[in-house]
Parts: C-alpha cells; sequence; structure tokens
C-alpha cells in the first residue's frame, strides 16, 4: 500500500497514522568499510540473463569473535570477506583467510555458512553462474579455509553449464548434520543437452563420514526438473512447517513452480503444494517465512514481479494449520512489491511483531524503490520504508538481516547488481528490549539450524516463535543468532523453550533482557533396552526409562549414522515402539534416550 500526504481542510499536512520515531536507518557502508562494486560499471556487458539477477552476500561470526562477518559473491573479480572488527568497521580479509584471487576465475552468485563437521567453526558453500562446478570451503578453526568440493561431494561438477543461485542448510533427515540444498536458474537453450537440472538435496554422511556428502535428490523425490528443459528454482529453505519435528523443504522456483515438499520420515518428501495452497505465484524469486500474525505458527511470504510481463505480484500465505494455508496477499497489502527478489521478516523496532522487507529491480525497467511493512499488530502490514530511512532505488537483489555492532536492533544489508553494496544501520532512538539466542547443539547439528524457539515474556503472554535458520532469502544468508524485540519491559523474562531437531525441549527461565544469551543442548542419558522382539514381522523394543520423561528413539544401518525415528512422552516406567519401517532384509540397530 502506498502511503500518502492527507491535506486537511485547515491547511495543516497529515502524516498517515504510523509512529516513525521509533527506529531510523542509515547507509554507513562507506564508512563502514564496505566500498566495492558487484561488479565494473564499465563492464561491456553482463552476459547471460542470469548476471543481470545476480549479487550474493551471507552472514556469519567465521572467527568466533562474537562479531558477525560477511561474506560477498562477485562476478568480475575475487570474492570478498569482510572481518567485522567491533568498532563499526570491517576489514577485508580474503587474502589472508582464501590465498591471493579467491574465486577471481568464476562468476559466484549463491553463498551460504554452515558447520557442516560440527567442529564448532563455520564452513563456507559458493554456487556460480556459467560454470561446471561449485565450491565448498572447509574452516580449520585457526583463520583458513581450504576449499574441498570435489573430495566432500558437494562441487555438483559436470560437463554442462551450471547457472547457480542460492544455498541453504538443514538437517531434513534429523542425523544430526546438516544437508545441502542448491538451486539453480537454467534455460532449456543453455542447456541443450538437457542434462538434469543442478538444483540437488545433498545429504550428509554425517557420523560415517562427516561433511561428506551424496546426492540424494531422486531417492528423496525432491526433483525440480521440468518438461521443456528448464530448472527454474531461486531459493530454499528447511522448516519444519507442520510442527511434527520433521523439516520440509520449500522451494521457491519461477513460473509458477515453487513447491513446498511434506518430510515423510523416512528420507523422502511428498509434493503437497497445491493441496496445501500455495505456488500460486507466478514468478516466485525470493521468501520469508516467520509467525507475522503472532498466531504460533510459520507463515511464508513469497516475492514476484508487479505489473511487468503481466505478472501479478507477491504472495502472503498465512498457515491456518493441519498443513493448510490461506492467501492473505491482498488482505495484507503486500502485493505490489515491483520486481522481487530477497525478502526478510524482521522486528526492525523491537515491538515484538515481525515486520516485512524485500528489495527489488530490473534492468531496463523503472527502479524500483526497497519496501518496508510495519507490522501494526494482529497481523496489519503498513509501508514505511521512506519513513524509516529505507531509500534504496537499486537493483537489489540479495538482502540480509545482522546486529553487526552487537545493539540490540537488527540492521539491514543490500547488494545492489553492478553497484556497491547498502549498510543500513539502525539507529533506534525508542528504548525497546531485545533479547538475542545463540544455539550450541550437541545431539542436534552444532549449529542447532531447525531449532525452534518460543519465548514467553510473562507466563500469560503468547510465546514469540522464532527459529534458528539456515535457508536463504534469495542470494542473501541472515546471522543465525535468533532475535526476539521485547517492546518496553518492567520484569525478566519468565522462560525461553527450546526444541531442538532431536525432539528434546530444553526450558530456560527468569531470563534477563537486553543479552545474547548462548543455549547449549543438553547432553542425552541414555535408556537401558529391556526388551527386542518380533511383532507382526517387524521389530518391537522397550526401554526402561523415568515416568514422565521425553525420549528420543534413534535408528542406525551401519553404527555410524544415527538418525531420529520417534520422540515418545513416556507416561510408564517403560517406553515401546513398533518399527514399522524396518527395511528388508533386515539390518537395523536401535538406541534410546532421554
Amino acid at each position: 500500500m502506498k502511503i500518502l500526504f492527507h491535506l486537511a481542510v485547515c491547511g495543516v499536512l497529515a502524516l498517515p497514522p504510523v509512529d516513525t520515531l521509533g527506529a531510523t536507518f542509515e547507509n554507513v557502508a562507506s564508512e563502514a568499510g564496505l566500498a566495492h562494486d558487484h561488479y565494473r560499471a564499465d563492464r561491456p556487458g553482463v552476459g547471460d540473463i542470469q548476471f543481470r539477477m545476480s549479487g550474493g552476500a551471507a552472514a556469519a561470526d567465521y572467527d568466533n569473535d562474537g562479531w558477525i562477518d560477511l561474506y560477498f559473491t562477485r562476478l568480475d573479480g575475487p570474492d570478498l570477506l569482510y572481518r567485522n572488527l567491533g568498532n563499526g568497521t570491517f576489514q577485508d580479509v580474503t587474502v589472508a583467510v582464501f590465498g591471493e584471487q579467491h574465486l577471481a576465475n568464476f562468476c559466484t552468485n549463491g553463498c551460504a555458512w554452515a558447520d557442516i563437521d560440527n567442529d564448532g567453526d563455520q564452513d563456507l558453500y559458493v554456487t556460480s553462474l556459467k560454470s561446471h562446478r561449485y565450491h565448498l570451503f572447509i574452516n580449520d578453526g585457526r583463520g583458513s579455509l581450504t576449499e574441498a568440493g570435489l573430495s566432500r561431494g558437494a562441487a555438483l561438477k559436470g560437463p554442462d553449464l551450471h547457472f547457480g543461485f542460492s544455498a541453504c542448510f538443514g538437517d531434513y533427515d534429523n542425523d544430526g548434520f546438516l544437508d545441502l540444498h542448491v538451486n539453480e536458474w537454467r534455460t532449456s537453450e543453455q542447456n541443450p543437452r538437457r542434462a538434469a537440472s543442478n538444483t540437488r538435496l545433498l545429504r550428509n554422511r554425517g557420523g560415517a563420514s562427516p561433511g561428506h556428502f551424496e546426492d540424494v535428490t531422486e531417492a528423496a523425490e525432491v526433483v525440480m526438473d521440468y518438461i521443456s528443459g528448464d530448472s527454474m528454482a531461486f531459493s530454499s529453505r528447511f522448516l519444519d512447517v507442520d510442527l511434527d519435528g520433521w523439516p520440509e523443504l520449500l522451494v521457491v522456483s519461477d513460473f509458477g513452480t515453487s513447491r513446498l515438499f511434506w518430510n515423510n520420515h523416512d528420507g523422502s518428501f511428498t509434493d503437497g503444494t497445491r493441496e496445501a495452497g500455495v505456488g500460486t505465484e507466478q514468478y516466485g524469486m525470493g521468501m520469508a517465512i516467520g509467525d507475522f500474525d503472532a498466531d504460533g505458527d510459520f507463515d511464508w511470504f513469497v516475492t514476484s514481479i508487479h505489473g511487468f510481463l503481466g505478472g501479478d505480484g507477491n504472495r502472503l500465505y498465512q498457515n491456518d494449520g493441519n498443513r493448510q494455508f490461506t492467501d492473505v496477499t491482498d488482505l495484507r497489502r503486500v502485493r505490489n512489491g515491483g520486481w522481487g527478489w530477497g525478502s526478510n521478516f524482521l522486528d526492525y523496532n523491537n515491538d515484538r511483531l515481525l515486520d516485512l522487507m524485500m528489495v527489488n529491480g530490473a534492468n531496463g525497467f523503472p527502479d524500483d524503490p526497497s519496501l518496508l511493512w510495519r507490522n501494526l499488530g494482529s497481523g496489519v502490514l503498513t509501508q514505511v520504508h521512506s519513513f524509516e530511512g529505507i531509500t534504496d532505488r537499486g537493483i537489489a537483489t540479495g538482502t540480509l538481516t545482522f546486529d553487526y555492532d552487537n545493539d540490540g536492533d537488527l540492521d539491514i544489508l543490500i547488494v545492489n547488481n553492478g553497484d556497491k553494496p547498502i549498510l543500513y544501520r539502525n539507529n533506534s532512538s525508542a528504548r525497546m528490549d531485545w533479547l538475542q539466542v545463540k544455539a550450541v547443539g550437541t545431539r542436534s547439528n552444532r549449529d542447532g539450524v531447525g531449532a525452534i524457539m518460543r519465548l514467553y515474556i510473562s507466563d500469560s503472554d503468547m510465546p514469540l516463535l522464532r527459529f534458528v535458520d539456515g535457508g536463504s532469502n534469495f542470494l542473501g544468508q541472515n546471522e543465525r543468532r535468533v532475535h526476539f524485540g521485547l517492546g518496553e519491559l518492567t520484569n525478566r523474562i519468565d522462560r525461553l523453550e527450546v526444541t531442538w531437531p532431536s525432539g528434546r525441549i530444553q526450558r530456560l527461565y527468569d531470563i534477563l533482557p537486553n543479552q545474547v544469551l548462548t543455549v547449549t543442548e543438553p547432553l542425552p542419558r541414555q535408556l537401558s533396552l529391556t526388551r527386542l522382539s518380533m511383532l507382526e514381522g517387524r521389530p518391537h523394543t522397550t526401554w526402561s526409562c523415568p515416568p514422565d520423561s521425553r525420549c528420543l528413539l534413534e535408528v542406525s544401518e551401519d553404527l555410524y549414522s544415527w538418525r531420529k525415528a520417534a520422540v515418545i512422552e513416556a507416561r510408564e516406567h517403560e517406553v515401546s515402539w513398533h518399527d514399522r519401517g524396518t527395511p528388508r532384509p533386515l539390518k537395523r540397530f536401535y538406541r534410546a534416550w532421554y
């Protein structure tokens, strides 16, 4: 919706009923040391159409010093890693960390950080355009990252030209190691031999070979190839949308091909897009996921094109539960976003409500302003971008949120195609409280990706719902710390409830606000097996356990890689489980924890 000025009868100029004094953004990229160009303005053309859609960045604390660093992809020069110095500025440390001419011979595009081997530091995955492979860099924890894509099974090397976009991480099989989903947007003309799409699902081999991957796209039934030979996927995320303990795969894809894959709990997925009422946007590009209406489940915003090419705009899918969504795009007035790309839900003013940000623009069309909608409560969104200092009108592609100055409010980074980045520092003037949570998994993946957090500010409040994100907004990856705006508090926070990917639920009470809180998943205690028998031709297991405990049951085929099979609330001194999914011939091992 457009924000207009209205002239009152008395001649006084009246502003719309929106408080614009709470937070204001200021572009501080230059003074922060982010002065590079995505590619040179004098470059003679930028090649294929994908080059005009490119421009990525990812935020993570790669050196574990407590300050969030930035990685940028580029088209015609080495990629860049900026170390956050903790004083409002960044230092280019690319050569020191990666060596000379880092990826200078590749037109890089998507990038994402994750601890793929659970060793406590961030590794990096990078896609590229018009190349034959992608790259995976392993962090040695001592200040260097070394390329290992081929040896780790993640390069996707092939004779066909690849046109890679976003990458995302998540533990879809609940084995405690992060898996990888890679997206590609490529036309049939660019793929004359009809090679399989490079939109792939790569499973982390886990305990048997940590941080090494195998391609399971077909086996998991998440193939994104289409009859024409095109592959149109831009961005993706793993998230437990139906709150059953298993993460779904959400893929935003062009020309009406977005997909919502429900997790079948057995390593495979089911395409439930149409039945769920999603995927109706014409030109899906970027996404944001969050509980914007504060009703306790995750909603899905997808950017698209409005006006140009006959595009009918963005989509906001409101989660109704039971794997059903309602299109509330017009009700919430978020359809018109121009030529949309990256997007984010964020509580930029720390008032407890998730606001909505998107970037946009396209070569050859009128420049679009980046957009910010403020959440007024009850899911009511109203545009405030210019009032809050969001003035970018370039061709913006990637965007992400992070608290680069550790002051408790979220800052915004925008990557402009063929131009310099924008760093919008959040200069909040209103004193609002906040909490940031860093998750450290033990049985779950080390990053805690996929953990769902519910914050009860008081015992009677509806909890604030957030999650640890390993996904992509479209060529932009947010920092992994979970941010809660708290409004103006007069007491301590009542409690934080963390549901870990392992199935364990951890509760912390009486929490001080205005801090970065590190939450480490409790180490599990193993249960004793009391009986193993066959029932209806399938194994039936029984363990001794404390009553009223939450028991995690795991299975393995090799005693190296274990994955979650079930989470059972034990009411008695024993808990039993019937393994109806045992493969034949029978070979499976079991263990249980609480």
